[in-house]
């Protein structure tokens, strides 16, 4: 079983930055962001940002699947990396989940057929309109689940960031709880049809019945076992939200998969110490526009 350990010096980094030319810089693409909505198969709109290089030609795409209770900012860490992917020739798009952001639908449409739905509407949407030729995803946490449920041979490179991808219920377990608290959860959705996470504090979120059941018989870790493409991991070094364990079954069910770890980071990639670094933040975007770019292009 082929693995690689992918470690970042972000010092390095800032000094590869430091001593790049003016020439270079002026290699770089204009930019286009536009934010849109597309139809969803639901009739309803989905809410989404979509970064473009400023040109015609035939580009790769990269989707972006943020996290449970997020919106399509990725807490963060998704403008700087769209903006670094056009710059350099790679498009995104990024949308807000049924019932996160923007989006108008209540939270109990936040399930992962109607997320599956949405991946297909922005992929689509974007071949309509520009010239793709190659797609590649991120996701974090449980976007980082859907992403594990969603690769196939037509997606070419997908970077999972500290995602949320056991097998089953358990991969909510880390986050909402603990595996009491989902199976409660879970029985008062059979008597209601939704159950209300209180965990995080306001604002409130009512999960859907086929919310759990739909990730009940969800296997993220067979998919990942079955992808062919090229993948890579990111684990942050301080998670209160998804457990090594839960990564570490995520690099062992992988034929191939680059593994990238962020030191004195939280769940989200901020400095876990408090100090407002923005060290882990740039380390993960830059190594993961590397892997997209070698892999896409």
């Amino acid at each position: 079983m082929k693995k690689m350990i992918v470690f970042g010096i972000l010092s390095t980094l800032l000094l590869v930055g430091c001593s790049q030319t003016n020439d270079k810089k002026k290699e770089k693409m204009d930019v286009v962001t536009e934010k849109i909505t597309i139809s969803s198969e639901r009739n309803t709109e989905i809410y989404a940002t979509v970064v473009v290089p400023d040109t015609k030609e035939e580009m790769p795409l990269v989707v972006m699947a943020h996290g449970f209770v997020g919106d399509r900012e990725g807490c963060a860490n998704f403008e700087p990396l769209a903006n670094k992917l056009a710059e350099n020739g790679i498009a995104s798009i990024r949308i807000d989940f049924p019932g996160n952001g923007e989006s108008k639908e209540d939270y109990t449409a936040y399930d992962l057929t109607n997320m599956t739905d949405d991946l297909d509407s922005a992929i689509a949407f974007m071949k309509d309109k520009y010239s793709i030729h190659k797609v590649g995803m991120v996701g974090h946490s449980m976007g980082g689940r859907i992403t594990s449920l969603y690769i196939d041979d037509q997606i070419d490179a997908a970077v999972l960031w500290a995602p949320a991808a056991n097998d089953g219920l358990s991969g909510l377990y880390d986050f909402m709880g603990g595996e009491k608290a989902v199976k409660e959860m879970y029985n008062e959705a059979k008597k209601k049809g939704k159950s209300t996470f209180t965990l995080w504090g306001e604002p409130y979120v009512d999960c859907s019945l086929k919310f759990f059941e739909e990730n009940e018989k969800s296997r993220p870790l067979e998919n990942i076992a079955n992808y062919n493409g090229k993948l890579m991991i990111a684990v942050d070094e301080v998670d209160d939200y998804v457990s090594k364990a839960t990564t570490n079954a995520v690099i062992q069910s992988a034929t191939s998969i680059d593994v990238l770890n962020v030191k004195n980071a939280d769940h989200v990639f901020d400095a876990a110490d408090g100090s407002g670094s923005q060290e882990p933040r740039q380390l993960l975007v830059e190594k993961t526009y590397e892997f997209l770019s070698n892999h896409l292009k």
